[in-house]
Formats: C-alpha cells, sequence, structure tokens
C-alpha cells in the first residue's frame, strides 16, 4: 500500500474540514416503540445542546426514558 503524501494528507484534511462546516444544527427526538422521528431547528450549535437537553428532561420527566434525543449537524442542498 502506497504511502499518504503530503498533498494527499490535506486534502483529507481539508474535506474533513469542510464536512464539519454546517448551516446549523437540528435537534432530532427518536421513539423506539412508534418508529416516529421529530425534529427541531435549526439552532445555532449552543442553542441545540440547550434544546436537546430540555427535550431529554421533559421526556425523562414524562416516562419516556426510551426515547433517543440527539444533534446533528444540518447541511443546505446547494
Amino acid at each position: 500500500m502506497p504511502e499518504n503524501t503530503m498533498s494527499d494528507e490535506a486534502a483529507i484534511v481539508a474535506a474533513a474540514e469542510k464536512l464539519g462546516q454546517c448551516d446549523g444544527y437540528v435537534v432530532l427526538a427518536v421513539d423506539p416503540q412508534t418508529g416516529e422521528v421529530d425534529a427541531h431547528g435549526p439552532y445555532d450549535g449552543i442553542t441545540a445542546t440547550v434544546k436537546a437537553d430540555k427535550l431529554r428532561r421533559d421526556f425523562d420527566q414524562g416516562g419516556l426514558e426510551d426515547v433517543t434525543v440527539g444533534v446533528v449537524r444540518l447541511h443546505t442542498a446547494a
């Protein structure tokens, strides 16, 4: 297997950086019992984290501990 050259490594780093860039964040709530998925957003990173935390607490208080809550990056179509 050939070794990566510096230009290959630079291209990989640039591609990874581009993937990390996004147009905002969306909070997803997935109910494994019903298969239902709810999306909230878009938000900036901090707001999405706060919203996800609030949803998690609300679901827990409502006895819905099995609902998964996560934050995902949003990429708008060009």
